[in-house]
């Protein structure tokens, strides 16, 4: 059993898999009574939920390890926003399957910035993956062009309030990967530090 209660977009909602539900209906026969009676519903092969739901954006962290939190979603749970995010972002390798999941916005990211600076958090027992706080700077300063302009400097200026937090040598080693170095040199020197 699954219990999700994280912030962001999320409500609360119960997850089983095919075994633990064998478990709770002795078989299969009395599992398909249950669906029929709505009790539980089926989300997708051997995923059930105790709620009638579409894909749920936790589900994404129980069914892919390809999936990390990013931009707007970071940005909420590293406390640099006040924003309430309208959908939940998430990066994924560029070959990766879409999500269709129409409260997720995935982000095709090269396979070689994929996982600099991920770190895992847990809910219950699902791993959550969420860009660090000095990526998700990163992130900040490669999107401002597709964010609207008053929440990118919002969200600046808490880097800003932040910058006790920030590691600028874990910083400086993860923008150096990436083509834009000039850019979020120049950003951090003038407006964060």
């Amino acid at each position: 059993m699954h219990r999700y209660d994280l912030k962001c977009n999320w409500v609360i909602m119960m997850f089983y898999t095919y075994e633990e539900l064998i478990k709770r209906y002795s078989n299969d026969y009395q599992l398909k009574k249950a669906i029929k009676r709505n009790e539980i519903w089926k989300v997708k092969p051997g995923l059930y939920s105790d709620g009638d739901t579409l894909l749920d954006v936790p589900e994404v962290f129980l069914k892919r390890d390809d999936t990390i939190l990013t931009l707007q979603s970071a940005f909420q749970i590293h406390g640099v926003t006040d924003y309430i995010p309208e959908y939940t972002y998430v990066a994924t390798p560029r070959n990766a399957y879409p999500i269709k999941n129409p409260e997720v916005k995935q982000i095709f990211m090269t396979n070689k910035y994929h996982r600099l600076g991920v770190q895992s958090k847990m809910d219950g027992n699902i791993k959550i993956r969420v860009y660090d706080l000095e990526r998700s700077l990163i992130e900040l300063i490669r999107y401002e062009k597709k964010l609207p302009f008053e929440e990118y400097h919002h969200v600046l200026r808490k880097f800003r309030e932040k910058k006790d937090n920030i590691d600028f040598n874990k910083l400086m080693s993860y923008a150096k990967n990436f083509r834009s170095y000039k850019k979020i040199t120049n950003v951090v020197q003038n407006s964060i530090m």
